[in-house]
């Protein structure tokens, strides 16, 4: 081959991975401080608001309502548009909600900050946008880079939920808020937007692109427009994976949103409980990545059976487990659980293409208002019957129900690029600049 097509096959360090740390430090800040240490908030504003806190948690109902709405349209936005305008949308959003949220003093006002605000930024700047990405930037490694992609997720809670409890005595809750949202749009924004592109160029190499799919890329954006709702409504396969995912989500959102409390309940203190939800994060972290390596082994679908039998095992441990030892246990399962984050677009991926992810993942978003009286519902049921056991252990039941569903799925796998693949797309990639030499 020639030097031109060795150094394009090559390419050096691929701008693909620098695109997948932008997107973790999106989702870390449209995540980190709304939902995923959200927990240690709910005794300040049920203190400050003079609100119970299965009320304070229903603000989780109008997020998943609209943000139901908002996914499947920001799905065929992500598919069609410029990511960084989206994400960029989507953080300027996120920055106002924070700034917000530290200004409030009535829990309606959290209610409509969660329903009308967050969603649609949540939306525009964490996993529907960049799962869209992401699917056209990889085909080889598209797991792992999914996996890596969703680190955001877990990995806001690891970092920021011991902070913020060390943080919270002495700057208040209003000052964790304030100092968050001008992060976020002062710092984050501006990166995000910097370092993001729709898909990669020649000059980015192929080694993450088989040969047909680099052809695809430059001959302009995908087809996403082609798939039609009523095609993946059709869809077996879409279906038992919603029946596998809307129990785990359930279960997990549940323990995240109340885990605090839940570690009240058995009598440890509030650095206790930023302790749970560090672990929490820290197992979600690591599925991720895992469940990516797995999906590019093995497919979706035993992963995502596993998922299920180990969130099922965490529900039971964290209802009944009065030692630290067994509530740690259950709630590492249940993070793991977070690892479905990367399982679903690569599910999404393999049954309707690279240039669809964006579609057919927002589509899966519609179903998330079945889940979002989770939070809540946990908490009234604890509330009415002095324990968290029976609610826990009816999910984690649901959950082995969808896991053994799951398993009627039959996946469509794509094999690697060989490589006479991808050096045929190098060929045809560098060819116009060997001919212009």
């Amino acid at each position: 081959m020639s030097r031109q097509a060795d150094a394009a096959r090559s390419g050096g360090w691929y701008h693909g991975w620098n695109i997948v740390a932008a997107l973790v430090l999106s989702q870390i800040a449209a995540n980190g401080l709304a939902i995923n240490s959200m927990s240690l908030f709910l005794d300040k504003w049920a203190k400050d608001l003079n609100s119970p806190i299965s009320q304070l948690l229903l603000a989780m109902l109008p997020l998943a309502l609209v943000a139901s709405l908002a996914a499947p349209l920001v799905g065929v936005l992500a598919d069609k548009y410029p990511a960084r305008w989206l994400l960029g949308i989507g953080l300027a959003g996120i920055t106002v909600f924070c700034l917000a949220v530290s200004a409030i003093n009535a829990t309606w006002q959290l209610w409509v900050l969660y329903g009308a605000i967050f969603p649609i930024s949540l939306c525009l700047c964490t996993s529907v946008t960049a799962n869209a990405v992401v699917s056209r930037w990889f085909v080889r490694r598209v797991g792992l880079a999914l996996g890596l992609t969703a680190f955001g997720v877990g990995l806001a809670g690891a970092i920021l939920s011991p902070i913020i409890a060390a943080a919270m005595p002495a700057i208040g809750w209003r000052g964790v808020w304030l100092a968050g949202g001008l992060m976020i749009g002062f710092v984050v924004l501006p990166l995000v937007v910097w370092v993001v592109r729709d898909r990669p160029c020649e000059r980015d190499g192929f080694l993450y692109l088989t040969g047909a799919e680099t052809r695809r890329l430059h001959h302009g954006h995908g087809a996403g427009g082609d798939l039609r709702w009523l095609d993946i409504a059709r869809r077996k396969n879409f279906w038992l994976i919603v029946a596998c995912f809307l129990p785990m989500l359930a279960l997990y959102g549940g323990i995240q949103q109340n885990l605090a409390p839940i570690a009240a309940s058995h009598g440890f203190a509030p650095e206790t409980a930023g302790l749970l939800l560090s672990i929490f994060s820290v197992s979600h972290v690591v599925s991720t990545v895992l469940m990516g390596m797995a999906s590019d082994r093995f497919g979706n679908r035993l992963p995502l059976a596993g998922l299920s039998a180990g969130a099922a095992a965490g529900g039971i441990l964290v209802g009944y487990g009065g030692s630290l030892p067994v509530l740690i246990a259950g709630v590492f399962l249940i993070g793991v659980s977070g690892g479905i984050w990367t399982l679903l677009p690569a599910a999404m991926g393999a049954e309707f293409g690279a240039d669809r992810v964006g579609r057919a993942f927002g589509a899966l978003m519609i179903f998330i208002p079945i889940n979002a009286v989770a939070p809540s519902g946990i908490a009234k049921i604890q509330e009415a019957t002095g324990s968290y056991g029976p609610a826990l252990v009816g999910l984690g039941v649901i959950c082995l129900i969808g896991g053994g569903l799951v398993l009627l799925m039959r996946e469509r796998r794509g094999g690697s690029a060989t490589t006479a693949e991808i050096e045929a797309a190098v060929e045809e990639a560098v060819r116009p600049a060997v001919q212009g030499m």
